[in-house]
């Protein structure tokens, strides 16, 4: 490492770094930014509009390592993003002079984890490395991140044989000059190991301060099936399934769906990507990143009251080329699962871990599956977990815009609905459900439950909004942005005396819950006339393309996903 770099170095203590508090982000450099009081335990925030880096110090590490993750907790309004980059050091090519005659002090180029914020269509590029190779006649790099071919956990790895022993992180922030609010850095933080060595898994630390773990715990972390949800993509949404289990059990309320359509990572069409996921519970307010860990981690986290998220991969089947998983819920090749307590098995001779399981087909057989450690240890073969901790002060103001609205019958047209809120109606567009997810903007889903039907679950579990049983098909969108539903299904509900609440969430900004009335009418006469409307709209495009240029936000409804109509008070009659 260059003299420069070794003297301001600072050495990283076991596999983690994790930058915080004022101290901590004050060992870095400080580009447009300024400490921020009353958010968490530590912020910076943006002084102005504009652009603002956050660079780190360069960090030691204690040994070679060839695949590093960063975590990132931000406050992105509307109009705002957050981009995270990392760089590593290989001694290996510090000095070397290519065939061209130029000498290279050992750094990668800055490779990105992509654009991220909650309001934008987030993306992990395919990024790599630009420096010739010793082994190469190619121009293929030292490094690259692995996000956008399809493996989506967001690492940034060296290639073949060649290993890192320092790195730098930097954080950008953006604002454009209307946007909502300026945007905050609250955790900037990375974990790393070294798969070259056989034994890496034995340097997984804790970064977190240890205390004496309990003999037994078991958690009332929610259960929650990720095979219950939307079925568009409820089959792939184990990593926000977790995510919303792992909040919801320190207080939120939040639906997987909530989750999966603020972590999906547009790069390589998915949403396993590790980064994003936490920087998703982030911006709900929680502390959260990723850690390559060990079960003693588990088990402080676990004593701390936290549940805790691992990556595998396993099969319920002993003879299967996967790794066997006695009371596993069926084969995954890629999965996370929540392990919400532990105990030791005199009878075993081993810890035992009680999960809940997303892939299993209801709530009630999520929870509690006992995984043996012994067997739990080749599953979980990339020790990728996500900790996630308690909702900092002043945080998740901005993840999105939580609606009260009502759902009413439209004058005359039998079937057919209206979704309000006091004085406005909402017109849903008619593609709205379609590409759910992968359709950036007034995109998303539409579902509704009665508050009477819930799904079973072990008294053991805390029961939140997700624990009742959902209704996803059979709704309908008329060319006006009135809903209707098969069978005319919540005119039935309502008619037996039943509550029912609908939600439609959309896929950038706003979640709308709805109570269901067959009381009250709205009366497409009291809409104000086609010329008006036009008049507004153009207005509030003009507003919208004002404050979200530059391709920040796809959509330019005035609500994105809803269309907006502002008129008289509705006469509910």
């Amino acid at each position: 490492m260059k003299k420069t770099d070794a003297a301001d170095a600072v050495r990283a203590a076991g596999n983690h770094v994790k930058l915080t508090t004022h101290e901590d982000f004050a060992s870095g450099q400080l580009m447009g930014l300024t400490f921020a009081d009353k958010l968490g335990d530590g912020a910076l925030r943006m002084k102005k509009p504009g652009e603002a880096v956050f660079l780190s110090p360069v960090f030691e590490t204690a040994k070679p390592f060839n695949d590093l993750v960063a975590s990132w907790n931000t406050e992105t309004p509307c109009g705002t993003w957050a981009e995270v980059w990392g760089r590593v050091y290989l001694p290996d090519y510090d000095g070397w002079t290519d065939r061209d005659g130029t000498t290279h002090d050992g750094w990668t180029d800055w490779i990105t984890w992509g654009r991220w914020s909650t309001h934008i269509a987030r993306s992990c590029p395919d990024c790599q490395d630009t420096h010739p190779r010793k082994d190469s006649e190619e121009t293929n790099g030292w490094a690259y991140a692995y996000s956008k071919p399809g493996y989506g956990d967001s690492s940034l790895n060296t290639r073949g044989l060649l290993t890192a022993t320092a790195f730098q992180l930097k954080a950008v922030l953006h604002a454009e000059e209307d946007c909502q609010a300026l945007p905050s850095l609250r955790l900037l933080a990375a974990t790393w190991k070294n798969t070259l060595d056989e034994n890496w898994q034995a340097d997984c630390t804790y970064p977190e301060e240890a205390v004496e773990a309990a003999p037994s715990v078991l958690l009332d972390t929610p259960a929650i099936s990720q095979m219950a949800r939307d079925p568009d993509y409820g089959g792939v949404i184990c990593s926000a399934t977790c995510a919303a289990m792992l909040m919801d059990g320190q207080g939120a309320d939040l639906l997987p769906e909530d989750v999966t359509l603020l972590n999906y990572d547009y790069g390589f069409g998915g949403n396993g990507n590790w980064s994003f996921t936490c920087a998703a519970a982030g911006a709900f307010g929680y502390e959260s990143y990723v850690s390559y860990a060990s079960f003693e981690a588990i088990r402080q986290e676990l004593t701390k009251g936290y549940a805790v998220a691992l990556s595998v991969k396993y099969s319920n089947k002993p003879d299967d080329d996967q790794p066997y998983l006695e009371n596993a819920p069926q084969r995954v090749g890629g999965h996370l699962i929540t392990i919400v307590g532990y105990y030791f098995s005199q009878e075993l001779g081993e810890y035992v871990y009680c999960s809940n399981d997303p892939a299993a087909k209801t709530d009630a057989e999520v929870a509690h599956r006992e995984y043996r450690e012994s067997q739990l240890d080749k599953c979980w073969y990339r020790r990728a977990a996500y900790f996630v901790h308690k909702k900092e002060a002043g945080a998740g103001l901005y993840v999105r815009d939580y609606v009260s609205a009502t759902l009413m019958p439209v004058k005359e047209q039998p079937g057919v609905w209206a979704l309000t809120t006091e004085d406005s109606l909402l017109r849903i567009p008619q593609d709205f459900q379609e590409g759910k997810r992968a359709s950036f903007g007034q995109h998303g889903t539409i579902c509704y439950y009665a508050e009477d039907a819930l799904t079973e679950l072990p008294n053991t579990c805390r029961r939140v909004t997700a624990n009742h049983v959902f209704r996803y098909t059979g709704i309908g969108v008329t060319e006006e942005g009135y809903l209707t539903f098969a069978q005319d299904e919540v005119s039935k509900l309502l008619a037996e005396g039943r509550s029912v609440k609908l939600l439609v969430l959309d896929n950038c900004d706003t979640v709308y819950t709805a109570t269901a009335t067959a009381k009250e009418v709205f009366d497409p006469a009291d809409l104000i006339s086609p010329e008006e409307e036009l008049r507004q709209k153009k207005v509030e495009q003009a507003a919208k393309a004002g404050a979200f240029a530059a391709g920040v936000v796809a959509a330019v409804a005035a609500v994105v996903g809803i269309t907006k109509l502002f008129g008289k008070r509705n006469k509910r009659k």
